[in-house]
């Protein structure tokens, strides 16, 4: 085919910016040798935050105390060292460890804490995971439901403070916030607007967590997440609670022979009502003040940016594994209790029957005091 000038000089300007742009793309795509980062922190760092004199430093930077971590490290570092691949199997367990820590206390992203301990990126999510499956196991006799013995002595001590017999727990849920919903689902945004995932927890006296249990998106009632639990099923055929023993909870549950909520207030509640509800609600703060604790100490919790659904589970629960291990270790609780607990998106009534006999049985605790 003939071409004139003009065709030939369109053709050559065709040519010519087809391969700038392909030399672009070959450069865009080349991967760089090395990113800038923060070098030798752990040995310039934190060999020095070892010393006695930066012992709260240790804990300012990464919200639990030394000795705790080197408890914890020492629980978790033979199988850190079987677990990992690729990148990872370089890292040290104490370096994961640290790693891992820094991520879940701080509101730092992982690109801030990959530049701070030089690693990449894909590194430290890495990192994070393995160490939060590692927690994870650890849970298996971190958070244990109490035998028969520990049900008795957690009751005396409930008693001493509100006179109500039989207590050996309590039982709410809080929601966590995510950065997006998870696949887009507008099943994840609660009452509020934003994007959280169910949290349901029971503590003892102590605050520490006895059972937990994640994973339901934020639009749904804490009765049905209750409902949908092992929790729920094992203490209706009886068996975890003690005859006569029950948890506490607020009125967004129904009334069961093992579960007691106060009396409903609608402007005609009789004063042993009030007063029982008085003592209720007085003890079963400790758990609104263990959620205090877990999110003000792993403040990562105020706002997940992962995306799948099990790395996210697996955290909440890591973070729970940690909050038991800081109130056995007294590693300074109250300091982190956070007074600025968002209220619960769900603040619904109960929408289930309540049993006859935990009916029963709330009108006999009224009637004992």
């Amino acid at each position: 085919m003939i071409q004139d000038d003009g065709e030939d000089e369109l053709w050559q300007y065709i040519h010519k910016h087809r391969r700038i742009s392909w030399l672009l793309v070959r450069l865009m795509n080349l991967r760089r040798e090395s990113v800038p980062n923060v070098e030798h922190y752990m040995t310039n760092v934190f060999q020095r935050l070892e010393l006695p004199e930066h012992i709260d430093d240790f804990r300012y930077h990464f919200r639990v105390s030394r000795d705790l971590f080197h408890a914890v490290l020492g629980d978790i570092s033979p199988t850190l060292l079987r677990t990992g691949t690729g990148p990872q199997k370089s890292v040290s367990p104490d370096k994961q460890l640290l790693v891992c820590l820094c991520y879940l206390a701080n509101s730092q992203s992982m690109r801030e804490v990959a530049h701070m301990f030089n690693l990449s990126k894909s590194t430290v999510h890495g990192v994070i995971i393995d160490v939060c499956k590692c927690l994870y196991q650890l849970g298996e006799r971190v958070i244990q439901w109490p035998s028969p013995e520990k049900q008795q002595q957690t009751a005396q001590q409930v008693q001493q403070v509100c006179t109500l017999p039989g207590v050996i727990g309590f039982l709410d849920g809080t929601h966590i916030r995510l950065s997006t919903a998870l696949g887009g689902e507008k099943d994840y945004f609660n009452r509020k607007g934003f994007p959280s995932m169910q949290l349901q927890g029971v503590v003892d006296e102590q605050m520490a967590f006895i059972n937990v249990y994640t994973g339901w998106p934020g639009c749904v009632h804490d009765a049905r997440v209750l409902r949908n639990s092992t929790l729920f099923h094992k203490a209706e055929a009886g068996e975890l609670i003690l005859q006569n023993h029950h948890i506490f909870a607020d009125n967004a549950y129904p009334l069961r022979n093992w579960l007691i909520t106060p009396f409903k207030n609608l402007g005609n509640l009789t004063r042993p009502q009030i007063r029982f509800n008085k003592r209720l609600s007085s003890v079963r703060q400790t758990v609104e003040r263990a959620f205090a604790h877990l999110k003000g100490r792993f403040r990562k919790l105020k706002d997940i940016p992962l995306h799948n659904q099990e790395d996210i589970c697996t955290l909440i629960y890591a973070c729970c594994v940690l909050h038991n291990l800081c109130i056995r270790h007294n590693d300074d609780v109250d300091a982190y209790i956070d007074g600025e607990e968002e209220e619960d998106p769900n603040q619904f009534v109960n929408v289930y029957q309540n049993g006859h006999v935990g009916v029963v049985r709330r009108l006999q605790l009224m009637n004992q005091n």
